[in-house]
């Protein structure tokens, strides 16, 4: 199994509908935002990365959890979760700075 720290939870914003895909990565987060833009007719806008950690909540599973409320279809979630999308990667990046 992949180590946590080796994980990464992206957000991904569609810039025509503004709803945001959680996903994660074990490969380049740019690979992957490559990969997807291919797939899409809409342009893609990375929000944020952050490290995947189970001790903080912050699995794919966990954040779809979190972000439940929001929730459009498979990994994709409405325009009005993204200030918590905001939130989250703030206050990931603030616990990463004090701790690094």
């Amino acid at each position: 199994m992949t180590s946590p720290s080796k994980t990464k939870v992206y957000f991904i914003e569609n810039t025509e509908t503004g709803r945001i895909k959680v996903g994660f990565t074990t490969a380049s987060v740019n690979m992957r935002m490559t990969q997807l833009q291919v797939g899409s007719d809409s342009e893609l806008r990375l929000l944020g990365v952050i490290t995947a950690d189970s001790s903080k909540g912050t699995t794919e599973k966990q954040l779809h959890q979190t972000l439940a409320s929001w929730h459009y279809r498979g990994e994709w979630f409405t325009r009005k979760a993204l200030p918590c999308v905001v939130e989250i990667i703030r206050l990931t990046k603030n616990r990463a700075k004090e701790h690094g």
